[in-house]
Protein backbone atom coordinates (compact mmCIF):
# COMPACT_ATOMS: atom_id res chain seq x y z
CA UNK A 1 0.00 0.00 0.00
CA UNK A 2 1.46 3.43 -0.70
CA UNK A 3 0.08 4.71 2.64
CA UNK A 4 3.27 3.58 4.25
CA UNK A 5 5.14 5.25 1.73
CA UNK A 6 3.19 8.33 2.27
CA UNK A 7 4.64 8.10 5.54
CA UNK A 8 7.93 7.64 4.98
CA UNK A 9 8.05 10.46 2.58
CA UNK A 10 6.84 12.85 5.37
CA UNK A 11 9.34 10.94 8.03
CA UNK A 12 12.10 12.16 5.37
CA UNK A 13 10.72 16.13 5.09
CA UNK A 14 10.38 16.22 9.14
CA UNK A 15 14.13 14.78 9.52
CA UNK A 16 15.09 16.91 6.67
CA UNK A 17 13.38 20.01 8.27
CA UNK A 18 15.77 22.33 7.55
CA UNK A 19 18.35 20.45 4.99
CA UNK A 20 18.88 20.25 1.25
CA UNK A 21 18.09 16.79 -0.18
CA UNK A 22 17.13 15.02 -3.15
CA UNK A 23 13.95 12.58 -3.01
CA UNK A 24 13.31 10.24 -6.64
CA UNK A 25 9.58 9.08 -6.65
CA UNK A 26 9.91 5.96 -9.37
CA UNK A 27 8.24 3.41 -10.58
CA UNK A 28 6.58 2.17 -14.24
CA UNK A 29 5.36 4.65 -16.20
CA UNK A 30 1.49 5.31 -15.69
CA UNK A 31 1.86 3.26 -12.21
CA UNK A 32 0.75 6.65 -10.22
CA UNK A 33 3.84 8.52 -9.57
CA UNK A 34 2.81 12.01 -9.83
CA UNK A 35 -0.70 10.90 -8.68
CA UNK A 36 0.83 9.31 -5.07
CA UNK A 37 2.75 13.25 -4.85
CA UNK A 38 -0.10 14.69 -5.44
CA UNK A 39 -2.23 12.68 -2.70
CA UNK A 40 0.86 13.22 -0.61
CA UNK A 41 0.31 17.12 -0.84
CA UNK A 42 -3.54 16.61 -0.31
CA UNK A 43 -2.94 14.86 3.02
CA UNK A 44 -0.35 17.36 4.49
CA UNK A 45 -3.26 20.28 3.36
CA UNK A 46 -5.69 18.81 5.18
CA UNK A 47 -3.41 18.43 8.56
CA UNK A 48 -2.48 22.13 8.27
CA UNK A 49 -6.04 22.72 8.18
CA UNK A 50 -7.09 21.15 10.76
CA UNK A 51 -3.80 22.65 13.02
CA UNK A 52 -5.37 26.15 12.02
CA UNK A 53 -7.98 25.47 15.49
CA UNK A 54 -4.79 24.72 17.62
CA UNK A 55 -3.64 27.71 20.03
CA UNK A 56 -0.95 29.95 18.15
CA UNK A 57 1.29 28.63 20.65
CA UNK A 58 1.43 24.65 19.87
CA UNK A 59 1.33 25.95 16.08
CA UNK A 60 4.54 28.21 16.58
CA UNK A 61 6.10 25.28 18.72
CA UNK A 62 5.35 22.57 16.60
CA UNK A 63 5.50 23.73 13.20
CA UNK A 64 4.14 22.19 10.04
CA UNK A 65 7.04 20.57 8.05
CA UNK A 66 5.95 22.02 4.75
CA UNK A 67 6.73 26.06 6.17
CA UNK A 68 8.47 26.66 2.50
CA UNK A 69 7.83 27.74 -0.93
CA UNK A 70 6.94 25.48 -3.54
CA UNK A 71 6.64 25.01 -7.60
CA UNK A 72 6.05 22.32 -9.04
CA UNK A 73 7.76 22.37 -12.89
CA UNK A 74 6.94 19.87 -15.78
CA UNK A 75 9.63 19.21 -18.08
CA UNK A 76 7.24 19.07 -21.36
CA UNK A 77 7.92 21.47 -23.61
CA UNK A 78 11.05 22.76 -21.97
CA UNK A 79 14.32 22.99 -24.37
CA UNK A 80 17.10 24.69 -22.13
CA UNK A 81 18.05 25.11 -18.54
CA UNK A 82 17.45 28.86 -19.46
CA UNK A 83 14.04 28.39 -19.46
CA UNK A 84 13.86 25.64 -17.13
CA UNK A 85 15.32 28.48 -14.01
CA UNK A 86 12.82 30.51 -15.39
CA UNK A 87 9.99 28.02 -14.77
CA UNK A 88 10.69 27.10 -11.80
CA UNK A 89 10.98 30.81 -10.47
CA UNK A 90 7.76 31.41 -12.24
CA UNK A 91 6.04 28.63 -10.55
CA UNK A 92 7.35 29.55 -7.35
CA UNK A 93 4.31 30.15 -4.71
CA UNK A 94 3.78 30.87 -1.26
CA UNK A 95 2.92 27.55 0.08
CA UNK A 96 -0.76 27.38 0.80
CA UNK A 97 0.13 25.09 3.77
CA UNK A 98 1.84 28.13 5.71
CA UNK A 99 -0.55 31.41 5.37
CA UNK A 100 0.63 32.68 8.62
CA UNK A 101 4.26 33.51 8.18
CA UNK A 102 4.86 36.77 6.13
CA UNK A 103 8.13 36.48 5.97
CA UNK A 104 7.10 34.06 3.04
CA UNK A 105 5.43 36.60 0.90
CA UNK A 106 5.63 36.01 -3.01
CA UNK A 107 4.90 38.27 -5.80
CA UNK A 108 1.75 36.71 -7.67
CA UNK A 109 2.36 33.73 -10.06
CA UNK A 110 0.39 35.57 -12.45
CA UNK A 111 2.45 38.81 -12.50
CA UNK A 112 5.90 36.92 -12.85
CA UNK A 113 4.61 35.10 -15.82
CA UNK A 114 3.74 38.12 -17.45
CA UNK A 115 6.45 39.72 -16.90
CA UNK A 116 8.90 36.89 -18.02
CA UNK A 117 7.10 36.29 -21.23
CA UNK A 118 8.25 39.78 -21.63
CA UNK A 119 11.78 38.30 -22.37
CA UNK A 120 10.61 37.43 -25.76
CA UNK A 121 9.76 40.89 -26.92
CA UNK A 122 12.62 43.40 -28.01
CA UNK A 123 12.49 47.29 -29.11
CA UNK A 124 14.73 47.24 -32.29
CA UNK A 125 15.35 51.14 -31.72
CA UNK A 126 17.32 50.44 -28.49
CA UNK A 127 20.15 48.01 -27.45
CA UNK A 128 18.34 47.84 -24.21
CA UNK A 129 14.92 46.94 -24.59
CA UNK A 130 11.74 45.08 -23.01
CA UNK A 131 13.48 41.69 -23.48
CA UNK A 132 16.98 42.58 -21.56
CA UNK A 133 14.88 43.85 -18.30
CA UNK A 134 12.42 40.76 -18.62
CA UNK A 135 16.09 38.70 -18.02
CA UNK A 136 17.38 40.76 -15.65
CA UNK A 137 13.70 40.32 -13.97
CA UNK A 138 13.91 36.37 -14.64
CA UNK A 139 17.66 36.84 -12.47
CA UNK A 140 16.18 38.60 -9.77
CA UNK A 141 13.22 36.03 -9.31
CA UNK A 142 15.63 33.32 -9.66
CA UNK A 143 17.77 34.78 -7.06
CA UNK A 144 14.81 34.57 -4.72
CA UNK A 145 14.70 30.43 -5.04
CA UNK A 146 16.26 29.15 -2.34
CA UNK A 147 14.93 27.14 0.84
CA UNK A 148 11.76 25.56 -1.07
CA UNK A 149 10.42 22.25 -1.82
CA UNK A 150 10.99 21.81 -5.98
CA UNK A 151 9.20 18.96 -7.90
CA UNK A 152 10.37 18.21 -11.49
CA UNK A 153 8.42 15.86 -13.68
CA UNK A 154 7.56 14.20 -16.84
CA UNK A 155 11.19 13.53 -16.61
CA UNK A 156 10.24 10.52 -19.70
CA UNK A 157 8.74 13.71 -21.93
CA UNK A 158 11.43 15.46 -21.51
CA UNK A 159 13.00 17.49 -24.77
CA UNK A 160 15.91 15.67 -26.64
CA UNK A 161 17.30 19.78 -26.86
CA UNK A 162 17.42 19.47 -22.90
CA UNK A 163 20.07 17.22 -21.25
CA UNK A 164 19.61 15.41 -18.64
CA UNK A 165 22.77 16.14 -17.03
CA UNK A 166 21.81 19.67 -17.01
CA UNK A 167 18.55 19.23 -14.88
CA UNK A 168 20.26 16.84 -12.67
CA UNK A 169 23.35 19.56 -12.04
CA UNK A 170 20.80 22.46 -11.53
CA UNK A 171 18.79 20.46 -8.99
CA UNK A 172 22.09 19.40 -7.40
CA UNK A 173 22.99 22.91 -6.91
CA UNK A 174 19.84 23.91 -5.55
CA UNK A 175 20.17 21.09 -3.20
CA UNK A 176 23.65 22.32 -1.98
CA UNK A 177 23.59 25.73 -2.79
CA UNK A 178 19.65 27.30 -2.54
CA UNK A 179 19.03 24.83 0.65
CA UNK A 180 15.83 23.37 -0.91
CA UNK A 181 14.60 19.68 -1.22
CA UNK A 182 13.99 18.63 -4.44
CA UNK A 183 11.47 15.91 -5.54
CA UNK A 184 12.33 14.02 -8.75
CA UNK A 185 9.67 12.13 -10.43
CA UNK A 186 10.83 9.82 -12.96
CA UNK A 187 10.86 5.74 -14.45
CA UNK A 188 14.40 4.98 -13.87
CA UNK A 189 14.06 2.18 -16.58
CA UNK A 190 12.28 4.51 -19.57
CA UNK A 191 15.43 6.98 -19.54
CA UNK A 192 17.47 5.40 -23.17
CA UNK A 193 20.82 5.62 -24.46
CA UNK A 194 23.11 8.49 -22.84
CA UNK A 195 20.41 10.04 -21.07
CA UNK A 196 20.39 6.45 -19.08
CA UNK A 197 24.11 7.00 -18.50
CA UNK A 198 24.29 10.52 -17.50
CA UNK A 199 21.23 9.74 -14.86
CA UNK A 200 23.29 6.54 -13.09
CA UNK A 201 26.06 8.49 -12.99
CA UNK A 202 24.24 11.56 -11.26
CA UNK A 203 21.95 9.41 -9.21
CA UNK A 204 24.77 8.51 -6.80
CA UNK A 205 26.21 12.09 -6.04
CA UNK A 206 22.17 13.66 -6.44
CA UNK A 207 19.60 11.13 -4.99
CA UNK A 208 19.84 11.06 -1.02
CA UNK A 209 16.16 8.86 -0.71
CA UNK A 210 14.46 6.76 -3.20
CA UNK A 211 10.47 6.47 -2.84
CA UNK A 212 9.61 3.60 -5.42
CA UNK A 213 5.62 3.00 -6.44
CA UNK A 214 4.46 -0.26 -7.49
CA UNK A 215 0.73 -0.18 -7.37
CA UNK A 216 -1.95 0.93 -8.77
CA UNK A 217 -4.05 0.38 -6.20
CA UNK A 218 -4.78 3.81 -4.79
CA UNK A 219 -5.62 5.33 -8.74
CA UNK A 220 -7.87 2.69 -9.16
CA UNK A 221 -9.85 3.60 -6.08
CA UNK A 222 -9.45 6.74 -6.60
CA UNK A 223 -11.50 6.63 -10.02
CA UNK A 224 -13.89 3.78 -8.80
CA UNK A 225 -15.81 5.76 -6.65
CA UNK A 226 -19.20 4.97 -7.89
CA UNK A 227 -18.26 1.17 -8.92
CA UNK A 228 -19.23 -1.67 -6.23
CA UNK A 229 -16.40 -2.28 -4.17
CA UNK A 230 -15.72 -6.06 -5.05
CA UNK A 231 -14.86 -5.32 -8.19
CA UNK A 232 -12.69 -2.48 -7.69
CA UNK A 233 -11.26 -5.06 -5.54
CA UNK A 234 -11.39 -7.42 -8.47
CA UNK A 235 -9.27 -4.90 -10.96
CA UNK A 236 -6.93 -4.43 -8.09
CA UNK A 237 -6.30 -8.19 -8.09
CA UNK A 238 -6.19 -8.37 -11.65
CA UNK A 239 -3.47 -5.80 -11.30
CA UNK A 240 -1.11 -7.28 -8.72
CA UNK A 241 -1.65 -11.13 -10.03
CA UNK A 242 -0.60 -9.88 -13.62
CA UNK A 243 1.69 -7.26 -12.66
CA UNK A 244 -0.28 -4.96 -14.99
CA UNK A 245 1.25 -1.95 -13.19
CA UNK A 246 0.09 0.93 -16.18
CA UNK A 247 -3.15 3.01 -14.79
CA UNK A 248 -4.05 3.69 -18.46
CA UNK A 249 -4.89 0.26 -18.76
CA UNK A 250 -7.53 0.35 -16.28
CA UNK A 251 -8.70 3.83 -17.73
CA UNK A 252 -9.86 2.52 -20.81
CA UNK A 253 -11.61 -0.84 -18.51
CA UNK A 254 -13.09 1.68 -16.18
CA UNK A 255 -14.26 3.76 -19.59
CA UNK A 256 -15.93 0.89 -21.33
CA UNK A 257 -17.45 -0.79 -17.93
CA UNK A 258 -19.72 2.60 -17.20
CA UNK A 259 -20.55 2.74 -21.31
CA UNK A 260 -21.51 -1.01 -21.31
CA UNK A 261 -23.44 -0.41 -18.37
CA UNK A 262 -25.17 2.51 -19.79
CA UNK A 263 -26.87 0.14 -22.50
CA UNK A 264 -28.43 -2.35 -19.89
CA UNK A 265 -31.25 -2.13 -17.70
CA UNK A 266 -31.29 0.84 -14.67
CA UNK A 267 -31.60 -2.61 -11.86
CA UNK A 268 -28.90 -4.85 -12.79
CA UNK A 269 -28.20 -7.59 -10.79
CA UNK A 270 -24.70 -8.21 -9.28
CA UNK A 271 -23.59 -10.54 -10.96
CA UNK A 272 -24.31 -9.26 -14.31
CA UNK A 273 -21.58 -6.50 -12.96
CA UNK A 274 -19.49 -9.22 -12.30
CA UNK A 275 -19.16 -10.85 -15.55
CA UNK A 276 -19.04 -7.52 -17.70
CA UNK A 277 -15.88 -6.16 -16.08
CA UNK A 278 -14.47 -9.53 -15.89
CA UNK A 279 -14.81 -9.70 -19.94
CA UNK A 280 -14.11 -6.21 -20.51
CA UNK A 281 -10.54 -6.89 -17.98
CA UNK A 282 -10.24 -9.97 -20.63
CA UNK A 283 -10.91 -8.71 -23.78
CA UNK A 284 -8.49 -5.16 -23.29
CA UNK A 285 -5.71 -7.89 -21.42
CA UNK A 286 -5.88 -10.01 -24.46
CA UNK A 287 -5.93 -6.88 -27.08
CA UNK A 288 -2.84 -5.19 -25.06
CA UNK A 289 -0.62 -7.63 -23.57
CA UNK A 290 -2.12 -10.75 -25.38
CA UNK A 291 1.31 -11.75 -27.16
CA UNK A 292 3.30 -10.19 -24.39
CA UNK A 293 1.77 -13.16 -22.19
CA UNK A 294 0.93 -15.41 -24.37
CA UNK A 295 -2.50 -15.72 -24.05
CA UNK A 296 -5.32 -15.12 -26.56
CA UNK A 297 -9.42 -15.89 -26.66
CA UNK A 298 -8.99 -19.18 -27.53
CA UNK A 299 -7.10 -19.97 -24.09
CA UNK A 300 -10.25 -19.12 -22.35
CA UNK A 301 -11.44 -22.49 -21.38
CA UNK A 302 -11.00 -25.33 -18.79
CA UNK A 303 -7.72 -27.00 -19.52
CA UNK A 304 -6.51 -30.23 -17.39
CA UNK A 305 -2.43 -29.85 -16.50
CA UNK A 306 -1.99 -32.93 -18.70
CA UNK A 307 -2.99 -31.06 -21.87
CA UNK A 308 -0.65 -27.81 -20.79
CA UNK A 309 2.08 -29.94 -21.39
CA UNK A 310 3.40 -27.86 -24.95
CA UNK A 311 2.43 -24.54 -23.37
CA UNK A 312 5.15 -22.04 -23.53
CA UNK A 313 6.34 -21.14 -19.68
CA UNK A 314 4.67 -17.66 -20.09
CA UNK A 315 1.28 -19.31 -20.88
CA UNK A 316 1.31 -21.77 -18.13
CA UNK A 317 2.10 -18.77 -15.86
CA UNK A 318 -0.55 -15.97 -16.87
CA UNK A 319 -3.00 -19.37 -16.79
CA UNK A 320 -2.52 -19.79 -13.47
CA UNK A 321 -2.46 -16.25 -12.96
CA UNK A 322 -6.12 -15.65 -13.97
CA UNK A 323 -7.31 -19.43 -12.81
CA UNK A 324 -6.16 -16.95 -8.80
CA UNK A 325 -8.21 -14.51 -9.83
CA UNK A 326 -11.46 -15.63 -10.63
CA UNK A 327 -12.37 -18.68 -12.37
CA UNK A 328 -14.23 -16.57 -14.56
CA UNK A 329 -11.14 -15.37 -16.45
CA UNK A 330 -10.66 -18.90 -17.90
CA UNK A 331 -14.07 -20.15 -18.84
CA UNK A 332 -16.31 -19.17 -21.59
CA UNK A 333 -20.16 -17.92 -21.88
CA UNK A 334 -22.42 -16.08 -23.87
CA UNK A 335 -21.49 -12.57 -23.00
CA UNK A 336 -17.98 -13.77 -23.86
CA UNK A 337 -19.19 -14.12 -27.06
CA UNK A 338 -19.92 -10.71 -27.37
CA UNK A 339 -17.83 -8.93 -26.19
CA UNK A 340 -15.41 -10.98 -28.47
CA UNK A 341 -16.86 -9.29 -31.10
CA UNK A 342 -16.05 -5.53 -29.84
CA UNK A 343 -12.81 -6.31 -28.90
CA UNK A 344 -12.20 -8.14 -32.84
CA UNK A 345 -14.14 -5.11 -34.21
CA UNK A 346 -15.10 -8.23 -36.37
CA UNK A 347 -19.59 -8.06 -36.01
CA UNK A 348 -21.96 -5.51 -34.07
CA UNK A 349 -22.04 -6.35 -30.68
CA UNK A 350 -25.44 -7.16 -30.35
CA UNK A 351 -26.82 -4.80 -27.47
CA UNK A 352 -30.49 -6.69 -27.51
CA UNK A 353 -28.86 -9.93 -26.78
CA UNK A 354 -27.09 -8.05 -23.70
CA UNK A 355 -30.21 -6.67 -22.15
CA UNK A 356 -32.05 -9.75 -22.72
CA UNK A 357 -29.12 -12.06 -21.17
CA UNK A 358 -29.31 -9.18 -18.30
CA UNK A 359 -33.08 -9.71 -17.72
CA UNK A 360 -33.30 -13.01 -18.02
CA UNK A 361 -33.16 -16.42 -15.84
CA UNK A 362 -29.13 -16.68 -16.68
CA UNK A 363 -28.94 -13.94 -13.97
CA UNK A 364 -31.73 -15.14 -11.66
CA UNK A 365 -30.58 -15.75 -7.75
CA UNK A 366 -31.17 -19.88 -8.17
CA UNK A 367 -29.12 -20.00 -11.51
CA UNK A 368 -26.36 -17.64 -10.06
CA UNK A 369 -25.92 -20.29 -7.16
CA UNK A 370 -25.95 -23.12 -9.59
CA UNK A 371 -23.56 -21.47 -11.39
CA UNK A 372 -20.88 -20.60 -8.09
CA UNK A 373 -21.48 -24.31 -6.75
CA UNK A 374 -20.68 -25.52 -10.20
CA UNK A 375 -17.26 -23.20 -10.49
CA UNK A 376 -16.75 -24.43 -6.96
CA UNK A 377 -17.20 -28.23 -7.42
CA UNK A 378 -14.78 -27.94 -10.63
CA UNK A 379 -12.13 -25.63 -8.29
CA UNK A 380 -11.71 -28.29 -5.76
CA UNK A 381 -10.83 -30.98 -8.59
CA UNK A 382 -7.94 -28.20 -9.71
CA UNK A 383 -7.02 -28.25 -5.87
CA UNK A 384 -6.76 -31.82 -5.43
CA UNK A 385 -9.52 -31.20 -2.92
CA UNK A 386 -11.65 -33.89 -4.26
CA UNK A 387 -13.19 -36.75 -1.99
CA UNK A 388 -15.64 -40.03 -3.09
CA UNK A 389 -18.24 -37.71 -3.38
CA UNK A 390 -17.24 -35.56 -6.02
CA UNK A 391 -17.93 -37.43 -9.74
CA UNK A 392 -22.01 -37.66 -7.97
CA UNK A 393 -21.66 -33.89 -6.86
CA UNK A 394 -20.43 -32.84 -9.99
CA UNK A 395 -23.12 -35.30 -12.15
CA UNK A 396 -25.81 -33.23 -10.24
CA UNK A 397 -24.97 -29.87 -10.90
CA UNK A 398 -23.63 -30.07 -14.17
CA UNK A 399 -27.45 -31.33 -15.03
CA UNK A 400 -28.59 -28.21 -13.60
CA UNK A 401 -25.90 -26.00 -15.72
CA UNK A 402 -26.34 -27.09 -18.90
CA UNK A 403 -28.05 -24.11 -21.00
CA UNK A 404 -26.09 -21.76 -17.98
CA UNK A 405 -22.69 -22.79 -18.84
CA UNK A 406 -21.21 -22.96 -22.35
CA UNK A 407 -20.23 -26.31 -24.18
CA UNK A 408 -16.50 -25.96 -23.58
CA UNK A 409 -17.45 -26.17 -19.79
CA UNK A 410 -19.74 -28.56 -19.78
CA UNK A 411 -17.61 -30.97 -22.03
CA UNK A 412 -14.72 -30.24 -19.66
CA UNK A 413 -17.70 -31.85 -16.83
CA UNK A 414 -18.19 -34.79 -18.76
CA UNK A 415 -14.58 -35.59 -19.56
CA UNK A 416 -14.36 -35.44 -15.52
CA UNK A 417 -16.35 -38.02 -15.06
CA UNK A 418 -15.50 -40.41 -17.29
CA UNK A 419 -11.92 -40.13 -15.97
CA UNK A 420 -13.71 -41.13 -13.12
CA UNK A 421 -14.99 -44.44 -14.56
CA UNK A 422 -18.46 -42.78 -14.62
CA UNK A 423 -19.53 -43.22 -18.12
CA UNK A 424 -23.11 -43.96 -17.62
CA UNK A 425 -23.74 -40.43 -16.14
CA UNK A 426 -21.62 -38.68 -18.53
CA UNK A 427 -24.06 -39.87 -21.30
CA UNK A 428 -27.14 -38.84 -19.74
CA UNK A 429 -25.07 -35.10 -20.02
CA UNK A 430 -24.90 -35.83 -23.11
CA UNK A 431 -28.10 -36.65 -24.06
CA UNK A 432 -29.56 -33.65 -21.68
CA UNK A 433 -27.18 -31.16 -23.28
CA UNK A 434 -27.77 -32.29 -26.87
CA UNK A 435 -32.02 -31.63 -26.27
CA UNK A 436 -30.68 -28.22 -25.03
CA UNK A 437 -28.52 -27.57 -28.43
CA UNK A 438 -31.59 -28.36 -30.58
CA UNK A 439 -33.91 -26.06 -28.75
CA UNK A 440 -31.42 -23.49 -29.26
CA UNK A 441 -30.98 -24.15 -32.65
CA UNK A 442 -34.52 -23.94 -33.84
CA UNK A 443 -34.31 -20.40 -31.94
CA UNK A 444 -31.49 -19.34 -33.83
CA UNK A 445 -29.02 -21.56 -36.04
CA UNK A 446 -26.24 -19.16 -35.62
CA UNK A 447 -26.21 -20.34 -31.89
CA UNK A 448 -22.94 -22.17 -32.06
CA UNK A 449 -20.89 -20.75 -35.13
CA UNK A 450 -17.15 -20.66 -33.95
CA UNK A 451 -18.03 -22.34 -31.03
CA UNK A 452 -14.91 -23.94 -31.29
CA UNK A 453 -12.61 -21.31 -30.65
CA UNK A 454 -13.68 -20.83 -27.06
CA UNK A 455 -13.24 -23.85 -25.74
CA UNK A 456 -12.91 -28.41 -26.20
CA UNK A 457 -16.46 -29.29 -27.44
CA UNK A 458 -17.16 -32.85 -27.10
CA UNK A 459 -17.31 -34.76 -30.73
CA UNK A 460 -21.19 -35.68 -29.85
CA UNK A 461 -21.81 -32.07 -29.67
CA UNK A 462 -20.06 -31.17 -33.14
CA UNK A 463 -21.67 -33.96 -34.66
CA UNK A 464 -24.95 -33.05 -33.45
CA UNK A 465 -24.66 -29.40 -34.31
CA UNK A 466 -23.53 -29.97 -37.91
CA UNK A 467 -26.17 -32.58 -38.94
CA UNK A 468 -28.75 -30.20 -37.71
CA UNK A 469 -27.45 -27.47 -39.98
CA UNK A 470 -27.80 -29.83 -42.32
CA UNK A 471 -31.98 -29.92 -42.07
CA UNK A 472 -33.74 -28.27 -44.02
CA UNK A 473 -36.89 -28.78 -40.93
CA UNK A 474 -36.93 -25.20 -39.41
CA UNK A 475 -35.91 -23.14 -42.23
CA UNK A 476 -38.35 -20.57 -44.44
CA UNK A 477 -39.90 -21.07 -47.64
CA UNK A 478 -37.88 -21.26 -50.43
CA UNK A 479 -39.41 -18.66 -52.44
CA UNK A 480 -39.93 -16.11 -49.31
CA UNK A 481 -36.49 -16.64 -48.74
CA UNK A 482 -35.29 -15.83 -52.05
CA UNK A 483 -37.60 -12.82 -52.28
CA UNK A 484 -36.14 -11.21 -49.17
CA UNK A 485 -32.70 -11.72 -49.88
CA UNK A 486 -32.55 -11.04 -54.10
CA UNK A 487 -35.45 -8.92 -54.19
CA UNK A 488 -35.75 -6.74 -50.95
CA UNK A 489 -32.09 -7.36 -49.63
CA UNK A 490 -32.65 -7.77 -46.36
CA UNK A 491 -32.23 -11.81 -45.50
CA UNK A 492 -31.64 -13.34 -42.33
CA UNK A 493 -28.96 -15.93 -41.98
CA UNK A 494 -31.81 -18.74 -42.24
CA UNK A 495 -33.15 -17.15 -45.20
CA UNK A 496 -29.41 -17.57 -46.51
CA UNK A 497 -29.46 -21.24 -45.32
CA UNK A 498 -33.13 -21.87 -46.89
CA UNK A 499 -31.26 -20.71 -50.04
CA UNK A 500 -28.13 -23.45 -49.63
CA UNK A 501 -29.67 -26.21 -48.45
CA UNK A 502 -32.96 -26.27 -51.22
CA UNK A 503 -32.71 -29.51 -53.32
CA UNK A 504 -33.68 -29.85 -57.12
CA UNK A 505 -37.59 -29.89 -56.99
CA UNK A 506 -37.63 -27.05 -54.77
CA UNK A 507 -35.60 -24.84 -57.06
CA UNK A 508 -37.56 -26.51 -60.31
CA UNK A 509 -40.64 -25.79 -58.84
CA UNK A 510 -39.57 -21.99 -57.78
CA UNK A 511 -38.24 -21.25 -61.07
CA UNK A 512 -40.96 -22.86 -63.00
CA UNK A 513 -43.78 -22.39 -60.98
CA UNK A 514 -43.84 -20.44 -57.70
CA UNK A 515 -42.18 -17.27 -59.21
CA UNK A 516 -44.54 -16.58 -61.96
CA UNK A 517 -47.61 -17.15 -59.54
CA UNK A 518 -46.35 -15.03 -57.11
CA UNK A 519 -47.24 -11.37 -57.54
CA UNK A 520 -43.95 -10.06 -55.89
CA UNK A 521 -41.76 -11.17 -58.29
CA UNK A 522 -44.08 -9.30 -60.90
CA UNK A 523 -41.42 -7.29 -62.73
CA UNK A 524 -38.70 -10.40 -62.13
CA UNK A 525 -37.84 -13.43 -63.97
CA UNK A 526 -36.61 -16.59 -62.86
CA UNK A 527 -33.31 -16.27 -65.02
CA UNK A 528 -32.72 -12.64 -63.42
CA UNK A 529 -32.90 -14.75 -59.73
CA UNK A 530 -30.75 -17.44 -60.96
CA UNK A 531 -27.68 -14.27 -61.76
CA UNK A 532 -28.08 -13.11 -58.78
CA UNK A 533 -27.49 -15.91 -56.96
CA UNK A 534 -24.67 -16.60 -59.52
CA UNK A 535 -23.16 -13.34 -58.17
CA UNK A 536 -23.87 -13.05 -54.82
CA UNK A 537 -20.97 -13.51 -52.56
CA UNK A 538 -21.06 -17.37 -50.71
CA UNK A 539 -19.42 -20.17 -50.68
CA UNK A 540 -17.25 -21.21 -53.46
CA UNK A 541 -18.39 -24.69 -53.19
CA UNK A 542 -22.23 -23.78 -53.21
CA UNK A 543 -21.90 -21.57 -56.04
CA UNK A 544 -20.06 -24.63 -58.32
CA UNK A 545 -23.35 -26.79 -57.13
CA UNK A 546 -25.95 -24.56 -57.47
CA UNK A 547 -24.74 -24.06 -61.35
CA UNK A 548 -24.70 -27.98 -62.15
CA UNK A 549 -27.96 -28.20 -60.29
CA UNK A 550 -29.83 -25.36 -62.30
CA UNK A 551 -28.11 -26.86 -65.33
CA UNK A 552 -29.80 -29.94 -64.87
CA UNK A 553 -33.08 -28.92 -64.32
CA UNK A 554 -32.76 -26.85 -67.35
CA UNK A 555 -31.77 -30.13 -69.73
CA UNK A 556 -34.55 -32.02 -68.09
CA UNK A 557 -36.86 -29.24 -69.21
CA UNK A 558 -35.31 -29.12 -72.81
CA UNK A 559 -36.46 -32.51 -73.05
CA UNK A 560 -40.26 -31.65 -72.93
CA UNK A 561 -40.18 -30.05 -76.76
CA UNK A 562 -38.34 -28.72 -79.41
CA UNK A 563 -39.26 -25.23 -78.08
CA UNK A 564 -38.08 -25.91 -75.12
CA UNK A 565 -34.46 -27.35 -76.13
CA UNK A 566 -33.81 -24.66 -77.68
CA UNK A 567 -34.54 -22.36 -75.36
CA UNK A 568 -32.92 -23.71 -72.17
CA UNK A 569 -30.17 -24.57 -74.23
CA UNK A 570 -29.94 -20.37 -74.68
CA UNK A 571 -29.91 -20.19 -70.51
CA UNK A 572 -27.44 -22.56 -70.25
CA UNK A 573 -24.98 -20.81 -72.35
CA UNK A 574 -25.64 -17.50 -70.16
CA UNK A 575 -25.15 -19.89 -67.13
CA UNK A 576 -21.90 -20.38 -68.72
CA UNK A 577 -20.63 -17.09 -69.24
Amino acid sequence: MNQSQEQRLEDIFRTNDNNGIAIAITGSWGVGKTFFWNSFLKVQSIKEQERKYLPLSVRLMHKNFFDKKYAYVSLFGIENLSDLKAAISTNMSSNYFNQESTKNFEIPTFIKKGLTALREVKLTSSEYGISSSARIFESVLYAQVKDAIICFDDFERMSNKLDIKDVMGLANQLKLERNCQVVLILDEDKAEGENKKKYAEYKEKLIDETIKITSVEPLIRANTKDIDDDLVNLMIKFAEELEIHNFRFFQKVIKLYSQFLDQLPKVVADSTKLIILTRILQGYFISDFGVKYDFQWEDIQLVLEDNQKDWSERKVKTYKALQNISYNFIHSDVWLSEFKKWFDQVDELDFGLLKELASSELISEKNNDYTKSFHAITKKFWKLQADENFPKDLFEITKKVIGLENLGNISFAIKLLELFGHSDQAIELECIACEWIHEQMIRNRRSFIGINQLGEIRPVFEDYIEKFELSSEHLPILVDAVFKIFVNGAGSSEDELSVEKANKQQWKELLFIQILQDERFNDINSSYIVKKILERPTASNFKASFRTMITEIYEEKGKESEFYKNYMDYLITRLEN
